[in-house]
Parts: structure tokens; C-alpha cells; sequence
């Protein structure tokens, strides 16, 4: 009687695991229509008021000057039409309300988070598309939960296709977009049985926002080269300049979420700042993706004091605003920061090894690009395979992997194992309690 009843039990369990196969590629198809949608609402946005998108720099410096100051009044509005705090939405409340609030996310706070971005980007504010990306991906799968009878571990799994879905929309990356989500959510330990759905979401993600227009990092690129002993020893050396930024980023971060005063003086302030460098500097304004593209693929020719400007003000300017509650995120600025010191570093020892460095300074870009985002959030195993699967060379991959894995761990060491996203939650008294602290 046993044999029965066991077999019938597998195959209720396979019906299950179909059917929440099905709902992730289902939610993942509804998060990257809302990705494409933010997407071309900045565009849009940046159209109409008479400028390329994330062109700032060939714009009047008039309207770029302006505009901060424009979406500081429209932002002031969305905040008292749907009466939500700028720092109720994006990473760090996406993470909050799924360890401390059973993974519910109020749509008030989701719509304030869409008009917020596509706004607050087209100004000029520096941030990235990440941050509302994971919220927006958590809240879509969030209505599934809600409306199905789904264990905890069930809901969870299907809001973590969410967000890996809205990761590999705005990154164009598959098996990275896994891991990284992985690596910033610990309410729920990963099981094997959890990669089909998120493969399922991740794949649809990463080739739906393709056809539906949304701009790729660094694309087409493809690394072919190989180091040399001696260069290999100087990347290794680029994780120590990788490890200062990194704990700078979160230094940064922490103090400036600390500053009390009203949401309206925070943003004002933070507009005043991004309006007068949209006079004098205008390219760390927006996310950034032009300028890391220019500087992968080598069309832009600058020196080695531009960058050390542009990775200084583009910290704290991004820090200040999404420590203020400007409703951006993080991810992305990181990598155009980590991009343009993996620059630097290339300008440094071409200077002062020029006939010691042979590979091309894209490597150098995607090496710092990768390294900084393995340090800043605590996911270096995303970051190395993030790093494959642009480059799609493995031997260079393995090489990187070790700058990677020495920036990690002596953040680690020096900081701890807190990520950013934990990090800013921690600066505002909110703990990120996992499954097995809330049992």
C-alpha cells in the first residue's frame, strides 16, 4: 500500500515544481515588461524635454543645469500624492520586507518607486536602474504569492525570480543575475530544486529585454587576450585600489543614510549638488553607462586625472543620493565606477610598464567593473561569473577571479561580511533577520 502512495506523492510534488516553473517564467515575462517599461520612460522623458538619453554632456548646460531642479519639484509631488519616504523603496526596502515583513510590498510604494526612477534618471539624479529593478521584480511576484496557496519557501522562491529576472533584464546576464540575488537574500537558504525556476526567469529576462529595446552593458564585447606572468601579478595588485573604493563606497553610504532632516531638504540639497556639476561635470550625472561603454571599447581618450575626478565625484554624488533618499539604486553605478578605475589602473601601468601591459584596456574596465561589485555587495562569485559571461573567455576569467576573491576577503576581514544593502539597513536601525533567526 506504501508503493501507491508514494508514487503518487512524486508526481504531486513534479506537478508542483512544473507549476511554480510556469509561474516564474510567467512572472519573469511580467517583470521585464515592467523593466522595458522604466526603460523607455526615461527615454521618453529625456526625449521630450530634448536630449539623447544618458547624453547630458552634449546637452545645453542650461537644461542640464535645470533639470535637477525640475525633478526635485516632481519628485516632491509623487512623495505627496502617494505619501511614501524615498527610503521606502528600492534595494534596501525590497530586502526589508522580505525578511521582516513576510515578502508584502504595498502598491503605493511600487508606483512611487516606477514614476520616482524614470523621473529622478531623466533629471540627471546619479543612481541606477537596479535598485527600483529589485523592488518592481519582488512586487510583481509578490501578487502571485498572495494570490496562490504557496508554502514560505515556495513564496520566497518566487520572489527571488523576480528579482532575478529584473537583474538579468537590466544586466543582460543570466547565471550572474542568480548568483547575485542569492548572495544579497539569506532569509532562505538556496535548494537545488530552486535553479530551474530561477534559469527559467533569469534566460527570459536577459533575452526578452533584448527584444524589447533595452540597453545592454558593454555590449558586444569579447576578450580574447591572455596575461602574461608579469601582468598577470599587476592585476592581481588592481584588487588593493578595488578594496579602497569598495570599503569607501559603504563608508559613504552608512554616513550619509545617517544625516536626519526632512525627505524635501535632502533631495534639495542633493538637487542644488547635481545641478551646479551638471555645469562643470556633467558626465557623472545619470547612471553612467555612456562613459563606461566609451572607456571599454576605447573611443574615449582621457588622462589619468579625469578619472581619478570622475570616480571621486561619482562616489559621493551616488552615495549622497541614494543615501538621501533619492529613489535610485546602486548596482549599476558601482560597476561604472569599478569600470573607470579598472581605467585608471590600466593608464597607471601602461605609464609606468608600457611594454609589460599587453592586454587591452577593456579587460582592465570589465576586471574593475567586476571587482568592485564583488567587494561593494558582498558577492564575488556573481562578480567572477558576471565577469565570464561578458568576456566568454574562461582562462582570463580564472586568472581575474583571483583579484576578485583577495578584494572580497580583505573586505571582509577590514569591514566584515556585511553587504551595502545590509549595511544602509543597519545605518537606519532595521535588521535583516534570516529564517532561521524569525523560527
Amino acid at each position: 500500500m506504501t508503493e501507491p502512495h508514494a508514487a503518487m506523492r512524486r508526481s504531486v510534488d513534479v506537478f508542483q515544481y512544473l507549476r511554480l516553473t510556469a509561474i516564474a517564467a510567467l512572472i519573469a515575462i511580467l517583470v521585464t515588461l515592467v523593466i522595458a517599461g522604466l526603460f523607455h520612460a526615461i527615454r521618453l522623458l529625456s526625449i521630450a524635454v530634448g536630449m539623447e538619453l544618458e547624453r547630458f554632456e552634449d546637452s545645453s548646460i542650461w537644461l542640464r543645469s535645470v533639470l535637477p531642479l525640475v525633478g526635485f519639484l516632481l519628485l516632491m509631488t509623487y512623495v505627496r500624492i502617494f505619501r511614501v519616504d524615498g527610503r521606502d523603496v528600492g534595494g534596501t526596502h525590497t530586502l526589508n520586507r522580505i525578511a521582516n515583513y513576510n515578502g508584502e510590498f504595498p502598491w503605493r510604494n511600487a508606483v512611487m518607486q516606477f514614476v520616482s526612477a524614470a523621473t529622478a534618471l531623466a533629471a540627471g539624479f546619479s543612481g541606477g536602474r537596479d535598485g527600483p529593478g529589485l523592488h518592481l521584480g519582488a512586487w510583481v511576484a509578490s501578487m502571485f504569492r498572495t494570490r496562490m496557496r504557496l508554502t514560505r519557501a515556495e513564496a520566497d522562491l518566487l520572489i527571488r525570480t523576480g528579482m532575478t529576472a529584473a537583474i538579468a533584464a537590466g544586466f543582460h546576464t543570466t547565471f550572474a543575475a542568480i548568483l547575485f540575488v542569492a548572495g544579497i537574500i539569506k532569509t532562505e537558504p538556496m535548494s537545488a530544486r530552486s535553479f530551474i525556476p530561477l534559469i527559467t526567469a533569469a534566460a527570459i529576462g536577459s533575452v526578452l529585454s533584448t527584444w524589447l529595446g533595452v540597453d545592454q552593458l558593454l555590449v558586444g564585447t569579447r576578450i580574447y587576450a591572455s596575461l602574461s606572468m608579469i601582468e598577470w601579478l599587476f592585476v592581481v595588485a588592481i584588487a588593493i585600489p578595488t578594496l579602497l573604493v569598495g570599503i569607501a563606497t559603504m563608508r559613504l553610504v552608512i554616513d550619509f543614510t545617517r544625516v536626519r532632516g526632512p525627505l524635501y531638504a535632502r533631495i534639495m540639497v542633493m538637487a542644488i549638488l547635481t545641478a551646479g556639476l551638471a555645469v562643470v561635470f556633467p558626465d557623472v550625472l545619470g547612471l553612467g553607462y555612456d562613459t563606461l561603454t566609451a572607456l571599454e571599447q576605447g573611443r574615449l581618450d582621457v588622462g589619468m586625472l579625469y578619472l581619478i575626478a570622475f570616480v571621486t565625484v561619482k562616489l559621493l554624488l551616488t552615495s549622497a543620493s541614494v543615501a538621501f533618499g533619492v529613489p535610485l539604486g546602486v548596482i549599476g553605478p558601482t560597476i561604472v565606477n569599478g569600470g573607470a578605475l579598472g581605467a585608471l589602473c590600466y593608464l597607471v601601468l601602461t605609464f609606468w610598464f608600457p611594454d609589460l601591459i599587453v592586454a587591452p584596456v577593456s579587460m582592465y574596465v570589465l576586471l574593475g567593473a567586476a571587482a568592485l561589485l564583488g567587494t561593494v555587495f558582498n558577492v564575488p562569485f556573481a562578480a567572477i561569473v558576471f565577469f565570464l559571461e561578458l568576456t566568454m573567455n574562461l582562462w582570463l576569467t580564472l586568472q581575474v577571479a583571483v583579484t576578485i576573491v583577495i578584494a572580497h576577503e580583505c573586505k571582509i576581514k577590514l569591514w566584515g561580511t556585511q553587504s551595502i544593502f545590509e549595511a544602509r539597513l543597519a545605518a537606519q536601525g532595521i535588521s535583516v533577520r534570516t529564517r532561521s533567526e524569525m523560527t
